[in-house]
């Protein structure tokens, strides 16, 4: 069970979180500490078995391939091998004296035996034909003395041959012992191998490298969070550590989603998932707006987990299978889908939609953003899209889904409206988490297109995972620089386009940070969303999907208008000389005082113009993740 390590961790870290918490009252900055160590645990353990699991999955497609390497035996065994029959053959083909020449002596002085035997034998009854007719009694003993040595060599050539077959059989006997006791070795270190191999864990969950590249990246996410956090509470007195342990079951709940094979599992994961999303969004309750958004967010997250089971317990009705691999299966031999199964598909689209927030599900997204603080925004953007982003390309990749044409129409029109939707109204947006929030609408809606054209897997795969890559560093630089510049005693985040008016002039390097940032979501030249928006392009061609193509170049013309408008804000220099005075103070504090949040923000902003400049590493990444097929 060292597959399921992660979940593990989390999990124990959850309950000495609590028992800390409720009994030895510990702070707010303790809380932290604990958060932080348990989910640095839970990503240490998700990148070594993901290295371990990609390294023998590669190593065993090397050997496959080559098939040659197969054939070569090592040395010792190919002398054991010697006396085969097959060698055997191969000897008897040749000349006799050669092959004799290799021989026992005993075996040789047999041979020379017999031979004297029989030239005896001939001259004797030679010389009793001669005689035959003057002495008959000498004739007769003659053929009785012939007999009697003919019968002697033929106990002889059988007792030899006997020695010789026994001889064979215990060499047989003895190979063969050896070549059972190399098979069980080489099975023990099978066994020993397979807690490193790709695998299903029980019906629920499947330990893949796909799985864990996406648990990785969630961890990372709640680590970055987690010390937001502390840094937006600092100027408060009253301890915090409630917060720590819903961010902790919000972690457990992603983990679980990505690793499910299981529609129950997917469901149980969503929902450990979404539950906390409404104590994070409405934990601030004395701000302006944030028990609306946590009540708005309640709503919406009822209304998707209900047509959620409705349309699994169709899909099982149906099919009469839960599990993924079970539902590749069903949906592949079946000759024509129900319309039971139709409507199953299409309430599960359904609540994906509110759950991925896509047109015509979008309803109070920018609405939550706004209320929600600016930290639990991010994992709203980043962790709770991705996993069920990732889930659901799973669950696609597995199940010929999207073969009928219904449903592929029906996520063209979802992918082409969610684009040009969240595009159009992030034009009109003052306040950069509503503008955000539509901005995820429109990149989900690219995503679509990768999920559209999923038959052509290893492409849509590593499409998904370099965009979802991106789009997470991006949404920590962009995010994490207004938390930085916002505190939980206030009454609203500092989130309107005023208040980040000259950011570059008072800490300059949160804004060369957070403008990067804004550039990769706008898919502009050497930055990681480039990349993403390149391989959607290039996917889109090679699926022959014009309209999203066309709807993807028009987003990105929309997009790059109102994210430079955002850019070019920041580095507007201020007017007044006391606050150019003041801000050029702050600003030498800045320079020389880098705290730990705003480390991981520009960490996060240099990935992002490395992964534009220098792609490579990024999709040997995603290549290396692979999912199991079975």
């Amino acid at each position: 069970m060292i597959a399921l390590s992660p979940i593990f961790v989390l999990s124990f870290a959850i309950i000495v979180l609590l028992i800390a918490l409720f009994y030895f009252k510990i702070g707010t900055k303790l809380c932290t500490i604990l958060t932080v160590l348990a989910l640095s645990c839970a990503l240490l353990c998700s990148s070594i078995i993901g290295y371990k699991i990609s390294f023998n999955t590669q190593a065993i497609t090397d050997i496959s391939n080559d098939n040659m390497q197969l054939s070569v035996a090592p040395p010792a065994p190919a002398q054991d091998q010697q006396p085969s029959s097959e060698e055997t053959i191969a000897v008897d083909a040749d000349s006799t004296e050669d092959a004799n020449q290799p021989s026992d002596n005993g075996e040789n002085s047999s041979i020379e035996e017999s031979n004297t035997n029989q030239t005896n034998t001939n001259e004797t009854n030679t010389n009793e034909n001669s005689n035959v007719n003057s002495n008959g009694n000498s004739n007769q003993n003659a053929n009785d003395v012939a007999n009697q040595n003919n019968n002697q060599d033929n106990t002889q050539e059988s007792s030899q041959n006997n020695t010789q077959e026994s001889t064979q059989e215990n060499i047989q006997d003895s190979n063969n012992a050896a070549q059972a006791t190399a098979t069980q070795e080489q099975s023990a270190a099978d066994d020993s191998d397979d807690g490193w191999k790709a695998r299903q864990i029980t019906a629920l969950f499947t330990c893949d490298g796909y799985g864990l590249l996406y648990s990785s990246l969630i961890l990372i996410v709640a680590i970055v969070v987690a010390c937001l956090a502390y840094r937006w509470f600092i100027h408060e007195k009253i301890h915090h550590g409630v917060f720590y342990v819903i961010l902790l079951f919000m972690a457990l709940g992603g983990v679980t989603l990505v690793y499910a094979s299981h529609l129950i599992a997917f469901f149980i994961g969503i929902e450990l998932l979404s539950i906390p999303f409404v104590g994070l969004i409405g934990y601030q309750y004395s701000q302006t707006h944030s028990l609306e958004a946590a009540v708005k967010y309640m709503i919406l997250s009822s209304i998707a987990s209900a047509f959620l089971i409705m349309g699994i317990a169709f899909y099982y009705a149906t099919t009469g299978e839960l599990t993924f691999s079970g539902l590749s299966y069903q949906l592949s031999t079946m000759s024509y889908p129900s319309t039971l199964l139709l409507m199953g598909v299409c309430l599960m689209l359904v609540g994906i939609g509110f759950k991925l927030s896509l047109v015509p599900f979008q309803l109070w997204l920018p609405d939550v953003y706004q209320g929600a603080p600016t930290v639990v925004a991010l994992l709203l953007s980043t962790v709770g899209k991705v996993a069920v982003f990732c889930a659901i390309a799973r669950l696609f990749l597995l199940a010929p889904i999207v073969n009928n044409e219904t449903i592929r129409i029906i996520l063209v029109c979802m992918a082409f409206c969610s684009i040009l939707w969240g595009n159009l109204f992030a034009l009109m947006q003052t306040s950069l988490k509503r503008l955000l929030a539509y901005s995820s609408i429109a990149h989900f809606g690219y995503l679509l297109v990768a999920l559209i054209a999923v038959q052509y897997q290893v492409l849509a795969l590593e499409t998904i995972g370099v965009y979802l890559i991106g789009y997470i560093l991006a949404n920590i630089c962009v995010l994490g620089v207004i938390s930085l510049e916002s505190h939980s005693d206030e009454l609203q985040d500092h989130e309107n386009e005023i208040d980040l008016s000259g950011l570059f002039w008072r800490r300059p390097i949160l804004a060369l940070a957070m403008g990067v940032g804004l550039l990769s979501l706008a898919g502009v030249p050497l930055t990681a969303g480039f990349i993403g928006r390149f391989l959607l392009l290039m996917l889109g061609v090679t699926a022959e999907l014009w309209w999203l193509n066309a709807a993807i170049v028009l987003g990105s013309t929309l997009g790059l208008y109102f994210y430079a408008r955002l850019i070019i804000n920041l580095y507007i220099r201020p007017v007044g000389r006391d606050d150019l005075n003041s801000n050029q103070n702050v600003s030498k504090s800045t320079w020389r005082d880098i705290k730990f949040s705003e480390l991981f923000i520009v960490l996060s902003a240099l990935l992002t113009i490395i992964c534009g400049v220098y792609p490579k590493w990024m999709f040997n990444l995603v290549s290396m993740a692979q999912y199991l097929t079975t």
